[in-house]
């Protein structure tokens, strides 16, 4: 009985010598003494995605711990190889005043040749040559993996053949981990949430433009494009895009290997979820119904929106090549500039247009639907950050039948003042009458005076709108004034 008795106290002094362990600081020396706990995603109860568009995210995941009393070190893996670790933050859903942070480190430097060797040096490996395993002791090893050894008293130089090594080393991280320290009043479960920022998570807005066969109307669909660089796979997630420029400092991120991307698509349609606008403070957010899986390394496409019949405008610009400055002495009488008109697609983000969301900003790419049912490619451009009631205007291209050929008909410098006069040609070899505005840039305090009215849009800005008709030319004369001094 006597012996019974002993062994059974022998077994619970063992069991409690056990539980607490001595575990490694993540990228450090120096050891502490508590309850290591390894959680995996296999923990996860949900994650959170918001997505900015400046390729940054905050991630909100919930996980479940199992905490003893005492000081717990938590490795919680499956996290972004990309965190900012100086952003993340704990809570507990369950009971915030029982879990006291005592420290937190991030361990990015996964395991490699490199790293794995280094914490060998001192002790005895094994090496491996013509089926001959000997017993070495690593002194060191370079920056390229080549090892220097003591073999029986002999140092050898990056030697032959294989490495065999022994079991790993305990507190080893073998992939990106938080470790944190957490102090807790009595052994219990939490549901702890790990927020933190992370880069390598952005999304952008694409959309597909149909103009049908009248130009007056275009089938318009947008697209959310998000792409996963940041580390990790976040399955079922809750996803929020946050559209908008908000200020963030410069970080320095660790580099690291650039990976392939897989592209994947899903249509609102197929998998019955839709983007919910509403304004979040000085911006926009974008919140899916239900979730989805962003995985590592992916480029993922969700439908944003769908608007079949949006009224359009097709319009024509003869520009300036640029700003015409009061120092610029360079013109002449007979100089010359011909090009064609450009083409731009406008039309009003309201609700009567069919639209009225506020469209985040993305590319624009523009089809053109024939009568004969098939579509052509025909440009595009960008949508800078659009609200409501705002207008849009997609440059397509230039027009290949529509020209403008401006001439220099007089300049002259009299006393304060700068003179130049202009004769512009607008050509329209189209079997239509159409609309073109001519804009002219200039600089400075100017007047201009023309039988054509005109209309100065700003300071630097007078515009011309004339009406030309088809295989027909129309002629726009002007005097431009400007004050030297």
């Amino acid at each position: 009985m006597r012996r019974v008795s002993f062994a059974l106290v022998l077994v619970i002094v063992a069991s409690f010598m056990i539980v607490p362990c001595d575990t490694a600081l993540a990228g450090g020396s120096q050891y502490v003494e508590g309850i290591r706990l390894q959680v995996g995603t296999d923990r996860r109860k949900d994650v959170s995605l918001t997505v900015y568009n400046s390729d940054i995210a905050l991630v909100r995941d919930t996980r479940f711990i199992q905490f003893s009393k005492g000081l717990n070190l938590v490795e919680i893996s499956g996290l972004a190889a990309n965190m900012d670790p100086t952003s993340v933050s704990f809570t507990s859903l369950t009971d915030p005043k029982d879990l006291t942070t005592v420290e937190h480190n991030f361990d990015y430097a996964v395991v490699s040749r490199q790293t794995l060797l280094e914490k060998y040096i001192g002790e005895e490996i094994w090496l491996i040559a013509d089926g001959i395993r000997m017993s070495a002791r690593l002194i060191s090893v370079d920056g390229q993996g080549r090892l220097i050894v003591d073999l029986d008293g002999r140092i050898i130089l990056d030697p032959p053949g294989s490495i065999e090594l022994p079991p790993l080393p305990s507190g080893l991280i073998t992939r990106p981990t938080l470790v944190w320290h957490a102090k807790a009043e009595w052994t219990r479960s939490h549901e702890v949430e790990i927020a933190y920022l992370t880069t390598g998570l952005n999304w952008s807005a694409d959309y597909v433009c149909i103009l049908d066969d009248t130009d007056e109307s275009c089938a318009l669909t947008g697209w959310v494009t998000l792409n996963n660089k940041s580390g990790a796979t976040y399955r079922d997630a809750k996803l929020k895009l946050i559209a908008g420029n908000i200020h963030t400092l410069p970080v320095a991120s660790p580099a690291r290997g650039v990976a392939k991307t897989m592209m994947v698509t899903e249509s609102v349609a197929d998998a019955a979820m839709v983007f919910e606008e509403m304004p979040g403070f000085e911006y926009h957010t974008y919140t899916l119904s239900g979730t989805t899986t962003v995985a590592n390394n992916q480029l993922k496409q969700i439908q944003l929106l769908e608007a079949p019949h949006v009224s359009t405008k097709k319009l024509y610009f003869f520009e300036s090549s640029g700003y015409r400055y009061a120092y610029d002495s360079s013109l002449y009488p007979g100089q010359s500039e011909t090009k064609n008109a450009k083409t731009v697609l406008e039309f009003t983000n309201s609700e009567e247009s069919g639209l009225g969301m506020p469209l985040p900003a993305g590319r624009a790419r523009m089809y053109k639907a024939l009568s004969d049912g098939s579509m052509d490619f025909i440009g595009e451009d960008s949508i800078s950050h659009t609200p409501r009631d705002e207008a849009v205007r997609l440059y397509v291209g230039d027009a290949f039948d529509v020209v403008g050929e401006r001439i220099v008909t007089d300049f002259k410098l009299v006393e304060k003042t700068r003179e130049e006069a202009y004769c512009i040609k607008v050509r329209n070899r189209k079997d239509e009458d159409i609309d073109v505005a001519v804009v002219e840039k200039l600089y400075g305090d100017w007047t201009i005076s023309s039988p054509v009215p005109f209309e100065k849009r700003d300071a630097n800005t007078a515009v011309f709108e004339v009406r030309v008709p088809k295989n027909s030319e129309v002629e726009i004369l002007f005097r431009v004034h400007t004050k030297t001094k």
